[in-house]
């Protein structure tokens, strides 16, 4: 009885110290996303069918990842810790209205994957958990600057 406990108790501390070094291990390999398009000039990021491409300098596109769907070209800026992205939409593979949004999107840390699409071929996806918090339809901005 007493050999038993000791090899549970041996076995737990062992799988303990495995789990404390994995999560710790992936806690310092997460990455800010700012930093990332600082270092590598861009981040994609993907919800399954649409992709959302933030680049060095402000440049922000998006578009499907099937043969159609909605398109998104434009500007980001980080503010408050969010990225807030005003983008004209447009329809890939069809006719649509052109009209002007402001989005803003809630990166968390990630980590760098393949993409694996050929609509946007050799990027890096930055894997993360991301949150649209705001989709609004906003007139023209050049419009309004004059």
């Amino acid at each position: 009885m007493k050999t038993m406990l000791c090899r549970f108790f041996r076995r737990s501390v062992l799988a303990a110290f495995f789990i404390l070094t994995c999560a710790l291990y992936a806690e310092d390999s997460l990455l800010d996303p700012a930093k990332t398009i600082e270092a590598d000039g861009s981040i994609a990021l993907t919800d399954g069918s649409s992709y959302y491409i933030f680049s060095k300098g402000g440049d922000f596109n998006s578009g499907p990842l099937g043969p159609s769907g909605r398109t998104l070209e434009g500007s980001w800026r980080e503010e408050k810790g969010r990225f807030v992205v005003i983008a004209k939409r447009g329809w890939l593979d069809g006719l649509a209205t052109p009209t002007f949004h402001r989005i803003v999107f809630t990166l968390g840390a990630g980590m760098k994957k393949p993409l694996r699409t050929e609509r946007i071929p050799a990027i890096m996806e930055f894997a993360t958990y991301f949150l649209i918090e705001e989709f609004v339809e906003i007139p023209d901005p050049s419009l309004e600057a004059k």
